[in-house]
């Protein structure tokens, strides 16, 4: 991991390694539930994390903007007014401050999963498609962990990272949500849809308060299926 730099106002950007983000082949094989096929695809999988870690542009950046206001089904961040649900909104109970988020795995992980696709190596793409949700999952832990550490230093905590398009929050509320941020930050690209390009990049908000409470895995309250952690295999 690169040291962070400021991009504008209040808003910082932080470059990753893949090698600093400790991806093993086991992540991308509960990831991809593939069960006892996985073990011949290890030496591919670490293949190609050697790989991206020469090409990737794996970056993430953030913002901690105040006043929130909090209200039923919804959060107003310095004026603006994000419809994040009652059962986000719930979770963010006692927030202070918020911390806008996004974080990118990158084009590169994405061309090379379609480049096996366009060959007919289709199991070894799908891997690599995988391998990019992993990463940027990994990278977003990051990056939550050092907005934590951030606001411990003033005696605050922070909710779990919650994003549009989860738990009933409107996807297209990533348009409110990129406003805080420099035009294409990360390299990200935003469509009229609320489409991010790379596709496998994500956005949210952290809630920051001393009252406010990190849940690990509320996966029970969440709709995606499509997620690191609801997919980890029980031993």
């Amino acid at each position: 991991m690169k040291e962070g730099t400021e991009i504008g106002k209040d808003v910082r950007k932080i470059i990753f390694r893949v090698k600093d983000l400790a991806i093993s082949s086991e992540d991308v094989e509960v990831f991809a539930q593939m069960g006892d096929d996985m073990p011949s695809y290890q030496d591919f999988i670490n293949k190609e994390l050697s790989f991206l870690d020469e090409v990737a542009s794996v970056s993430g950046g953030y913002t901690i903007i105040s006043p929130v206001q909090l209200q039923k089904a919804s959060v107003e961040i310095d004026g603006m007014e994000f419809q994040v649900g009652e059962q986000v909104s719930g979770y963010y109970t006692g927030m202070e401050k918020a911390a806008l988020f996004v974080c990118t795995a990158g084009d590169e992980v994405s061309k090379r999963s379609k480049e096996l696709f366009d060959n007919g190596d289709f199991l070894e793409g799908y891997l690599v498609d995988v391998l990019g949700s992993v990463l940027v999952e990994k990278a977003m832990d990051q990056l939550q962990a050092i907005i934590h550490a951030e606001c411990l230093q003033d005696g605050l905590n922070i909710t779990n990272r919650y994003s549009p398009g989860y738990c009933n929050w409107n996807v297209g509320e990533q348009q409110k949500l990129f406003s805080f941020f420099p035009d294409q930050f990360c390299g990200i690209l935003l469509s009229e849809s609320s489409l991010m390009s790379p596709a496998k990049s994500v956005s949210g908000i952290i809630g920051i308060g001393e009252k406010v409470s990190f849940q690990k895995h509320v996966c029970s309250a969440c709709s995606s299926r499509n997620c690191l952690y609801r997919n980890k295999k029980k031993k």
